[in-house]
């Protein structure tokens, strides 16, 4: 995909002034499975958005263990930590578990045409609307329902990742053990 189908088909730009200043900033880049997009305690030059493949996003526990903390498979999805605008540092890494693309916009290309272009901050608020519903629907989700409910759901909300996804990963993002994973998957749990 190109950034111009980007900015036309996933994230709709009508503006054609910005459109093309996006285009002449924004990149498409390319990640392969296993790969770090960012890394936790470094400042992200970019807001990047899911085109095509799958992304876990991760925070270490007190031990540096790494707990999965989202999953991201639409096109569009926002690629990025709360921290994306105010220049502090990542708070939340995101690796490739499916080779994917992602259309990516300078972070100070938003911050300087926040104010120039209502469409910038609508996006931005949209970014954070999503988030924060996606934050939501999970904690719910974990805090709300059995182990095996939680496993019924990650496979209605992400439909073929169940083979794509280290069960390791899918059982921290769902808040068990891998050993619970595996008895729920075989029938046990």
């Amino acid at each position: 995909m190109d950034v111009e189908t980007f900015l036309t088909e996933i994230i709709p730009i009508k503006d054609q002034e910005l459109k093309r200043i996006l285009k002449e900033e924004c990149i498409i880049e390319s990640f392969q499975r296993g790969e770090q997009i960012n890394k936790i305690g470094e400042i992200d030059k970019y807001i990047r958005f899911l085109i095509t493949g799958a992304v876990i996003g991760f925070i270490p526990d007190k031990n540096g263990k790494k707990i999965t903390t989202s999953i991201s498979t639409n096109p569009g999805d926002a690629i990025s930590g709360a921290r994306m605008l105010d220049g502090g540092p990542n708070e939340i890494g995101f690796g490739v578990i499916k080779d994917c693309e992602v259309f990516s916009i300078p972070a100070d290309t938003v911050i300087r045409l926040r104010t120039q272009f209502q469409e910038i901050s609508d996006l931005y608020v949209l970014v954070l609307a999503q988030a924060a519903s996606y934050h939501w629907e999970t904690k719910k989700m974990l805090y709300m329902k059995t182990a095996k409910e939680r496993y019924e759901w990650f496979l209605e909300q992400y439909p073929g990742m169940i083979d794509s996804v280290s069960h390791r990963d899918i059982a921290s993002f769902l808040n068990i053990t891998p050993v619970t994973l595996s008895r729920i998957r075989h029938g046990k749990g």
